[in-house]
């Protein structure tokens, strides 16, 4: 029978993962399978090519974790990863191939009442900046407010300076502001913490947050 994997944190289980340990390798896709399928499926807006994407992503994370060190963050490896596929995707097939989709939350089934509100809304703003953004922006945006990734994990994925990445979120945040103020303001605003919906006023920040 296999043993179970202890609770540990991403970088750990990678450590056992490069040493043989297959329960925890199934661990840390248990972990990141949706979060990365919410991820790509932003950026392909193809909830089919987005399932594929992220197997490929899995895949090519599992043949190449001897190059992973494991004293840097597993979730900016990986999420690298599935940006590169991404490209090769688009690269392989054009944007044409692209249909169009909405951002979805999951339900807190134990209190579905309390979080309506706060769905509708995280599903209205996300899906206002994957229309209003520019793709380095809206994937910067996602990454710091969905994923909590820091500037310099998101130049990591992104491929850019810390420079270049608070750029593109003081921008992306001042356009959403806008466009924001433009429409009907919500009865409420939700802290990101509490359901993945960006709060108004956050993006607003400086460039040193």
């Amino acid at each position: 029978m296999t043993e179970p994997v202890p609770i540990n944190n991403d970088e750990e289980l990678a450590r056992l993962a490069q040493a043989g340990s297959l329960p925890a390798f199934e661990e840390l896709v248990s972990r990141f399978e949706g979060r990365l399928f919410r991820f790509l499926v932003q950026g392909t807006q193809n909830e089919n090519d987005a399932a594929d994407l992220v197997q490929e992503t899995l895949v090519a994370a599992y043949q190449n974790l001897a190059r992973f060190e494991c004293s840097r963050s597993f979730a900016t490896w990986v999420f690298t990863i599935a940006r590169r596929k991404q490209i090769d995707h688009f690269r392989a097939r054009g944007r044409a191939a692209a249909r169009a989709v909405v951002v979805t939350e999951p339900i807190d089934e134990d209190d579905p009442g309390r979080l309506v509100e706060r769905v509708e809304e995280s599903v209205r703003v996300w899906n206002i900046a994957r229309a209003v953004l520019g793709e380095s922006q809206f994937q910067a945006l996602w990454l710091k407010y969905r994923e909590d990734l820091s500037v310099e994990e998101i130049a990591r994925v992104l491929g850019l300076t810390r420079v270049h990445v608070k750029v593109i979120l003081f921008r992306a945040r001042a356009r959403l502001v806008e466009v924001l103020e433009r429409n009907e303001q919500p009865k409420r605003t939700v802290h990101p913490n509490a359901s993945g919906a960006p709060k108004t006023h956050v993006f607003s920040q400086n460039l040193t947050s």
